[in-house]
């Protein structure tokens, strides 16, 4: 017999006492009671301090009071969590299986603390309860997991064994409660309140556990899931889907100008937004379907089962039900939304490519401006600047002159037609063999510190190859273009400084074009780079001059030393009178301010002759060279030598090719 308040045939008549019915009401008591999570249906094992009690009706009045009364706990709660009945008969039977491993431990050990008053009686007893308590709690668990679909957790057995771990201890520390709780019914009932408060304790525990599980599967604001209780869905569904079943499907939508809305109206406004497209969400949502809240305007729907063409019809669905005004704080707010659809396993198998290839459709949607997008293998624009960032990284850190190299075009004085300076013009390899479009490149890189290495290679190159043509007895000035986040850099000036030393060159040897959209970007930081460039000597180009919008206030600020006239206007200066007229008054307005000029895409001999007579300094275009490698420099630069300098049409002002003259003031 077992932990024997009464012996095997004393129970029935036991069952009457006094003790047996106040554990009973107790344990009722308990589950009714018992704290549950939040929601419409509970689902899943839901620990109670009930156990407690009917442990101890185990330890004390055998296994079938036990059961019986374990079973009505179950029920109460049942109803409370509004579970299904297969969920409640699930729930019934691991409890059942759990106490029948307890008993058959008690049996072995057969504990019988009131009769024995030995250490070693009471040794062998503590040893019994503490393994009878154990194996409850692993047979327990081990109906949990063989009942799959219920447990706590993802997929995988070792997240499903994390996710028991916290109910393991709840249920432990409960079993292991009940031998006290026996011992003080059996002393005295007016013992028992005084094991109440360590067994709220214990609940306690339970629920803060409950609590923190939930929090960390559940957006604070909307109420809905987020990324991990999607994730752990997916997995789950994964796990308990038939090989002949289609997979789950994802759906990631976006809110149109939420920022906007975030800025104008403020982010309480903002939240508000969100929580009406989140109610919108809930009600357009099929049977079966999960929706979470991923951060920031973005939401992401888990079909259970679904083709391409059913996901995409749903979110067609949930797109017409979320978009359309809501008012917020008395304004009427249009809500406007882009759906992009992956479905497993055609567009991948695991959450993170499903995740990724939704993202992509879900931009597609909206660059398209049609609402909802299923993801077309091939558009994947992440995985292929990814993939070129890697290429640069790595020509970078070999030296790879193949795959990234210099080229260099020539700048002519126009009145003499000599040779004066080149621009340095990136040139990139693909693995192919291909060329890829500079502006391609930068728009790939920009935005990652792969620019920065680009740049500070390309800085490099350039002082390395002005120092072997000084060598050689070639003076030439050397441009080279930085972008808007170069020139934010703070380490741009020490680059050019470590450069200059190492080829023993002054650093002013080499030029800086900028453009007026870096300047127009943070005109603060933008002024405190060039400031610094200025005081250890290096130039200053003004590039594209005439397509931003505030170019005089530049002139008037910016110690510049060149303005490069943008090719947009020297193009049609032949054919268009507009843009003779714009060329003309820039080289007029810079030679009175004292800069170089410098004309791009000149590619016929009447726009060299027009802008000659104009006075413009300079002439950079195909007419003079396209870009060259550096070692077809020297060639080009003695067949100008070698050729008469051109009449002069109009009288010019000489080129001043020394010091620039700065316009700070």
């Amino acid at each position: 017999m077992v932990l024997t308040i009464v012996t095997i045939d004393q129970v029935p008549s036991a069952l009457h006492k006094t003790p047996f019915w106040v554990m009973t009401a107790l344990a009722l008591a308990a589950a009714a009671v018992t704290y549950l999570p939040p929601g419409r249906s509970v689902r899943g094992m839901v620990v109670s301090p009930s156990l407690c009690f009917t442990f101890a009706i185990l330890l004390c009045w055998d296994l079938g009071p036990a059961i019986v009364v374990q079973s009505l706990t179950v029920a109460i709660i049942a109803v409370r969590a509004r579970q299904s009945l297969p969920e409640a008969v699930l729930s019934g039977a691991r409890f059942t299986v759990a106490l029948g491993a307890a008993y058959v431990v008690l049996l072995i050990g057969e504990p019988d603390p009131f009769h024995n008053s030995s250490l070693a009686d009471l040794a062998n007893d503590t040893a019994a309860v503490t393994i009878a308590s154990l194996a409850f709690t692993a047979a327990y668990g081990w109906a949990v997991l063989a009942s799959g679909s219920q447990s706590p957790g993802t997929g995988s057995l070792r997240e499903r064994l994390a996710g028991l771990r916290d109910p393991a201890v709840h249920l432990t520390a409960l079993t292991m409660l009940s031998p006290v709780l026996a011992v003080t019914g059996h002393v005295s009932l007016g013992f028992v309140p005084l094991v109440i408060v360590p067994l709220y304790a214990v609940q306690r525990m339970a629920r803060l556990s409950q609590d923190r599980q939930r929090a960390a599967h559940t957006d604070a604001l909307t109420g809905l899931g987020n990324r991990a209780s999607l994730q752990t869905a997916f997995a789950r569904i994964r796990a308990d889907r038939p090989r002949h079943r289609r997979g789950p499907s994802l759906l990631l939508m976006d809110l149109d100008g939420f920022k906007y809305v975030n800025d104008a109206l403020g982010h309480d406004t903002g939240d508000q937004m969100l929580t009406a497209v989140a109610q919108r969400l809930t009600a357009a949502l099929p049977e079966g379907a999960l929706a979470a809240r991923l951060g920031g305007d973005e939401f992401g729907v888990l079909l259970r089962e679904a083709d391409a063409g059913n996901a995409r019809r749903t979110a067609e669905l949930i797109s017409a039900a979320v978009n359309g005004p809501v008012q917020l704080g008395g304004l009427e707010v249009e809500v406007a939304a882009a759906v992009g659809v992956a479905v497993s396993p055609q567009h991948g198998v695991d959450f993170a490519a499903l995740m990724r290839h939704a993202d992509i459709a879900m931009y597609d949607a909206k660059r398209d401006h049609g609402g909802v997008a299923l993801y077309q293998p091939g558009t994947d624009r992440h995985a292929q600047r990814l993939e070129v960032l890697d290429q640069v990284r790595h020509a970078i850190v070999t030296e790879d002159r193949a795959a990234v190299a210099l080229h260099y075009q020539p700048q002519a004085d126009l009145r003499t037609g000599e040779i004066v300076g080149v621009e340095a013009l990136l040139r990139w390899t693909g693995p192919d063999g291909r060329p890829v479009p500079p502006d391609a490149l930068i728009s790939m890189i920009e935005h990652s510190p792969v620019m920065h290495q680009l740049t500070d290679r390309v800085i490099d190159d350039a002082f390395a190859q002005t120092a072997r043509w000084r060598a050689a007895g070639l003076l030439l000035r050397t441009s080279v273009n930085v972008s808007i986040r170069d020139l934010f850099r703070d380490d741009l000036v020490a680059s050019l400084r470590r450069s200059a030393a190492t080829h023993r060159l002054p650093a002013g040897s080499v030029q800086l074009e900028i453009t007026e959209s870096a300047l127009m970007a943070d005109p603060t930081r933008a002024m405190r780079t060039i400031t610094a460039l200025r005081e250890i000597g290096v130039g200053l180009a003004l590039d594209d001059f005439g397509t931003g919008f505030s170019s005089l206030q530049h002139l008037r600020h910016i110690p510049l030393d060149e303005i490069k006239i943008d090719k947009s206007f020297v193009g049609g200066m032949t054919t268009n009178r507009h843009d003779d007229a714009i060329a003309t008054s820039v080289i007029a307005l810079a030679r009175t301010l004292g800069l170089r000029t410098v004309a791009e895409g000149i590619e016929d001999e009447q726009t060299r002759e027009q802008l000659r007579a104009a006075g413009c300094g300079v002439m950079q275009g195909w007419l003079l060279s396209p870009a060259v490698p550096a070692d077809d420099i020297p060639r080009l630069v003695t067949a100008a030598a070698a050729r008469p300098a051109p009449t002069p049409t109009h009288a010019t002002a000489p080129l001043h090719l020394g010091t620039p003259v700065s316009c700070a003031s």
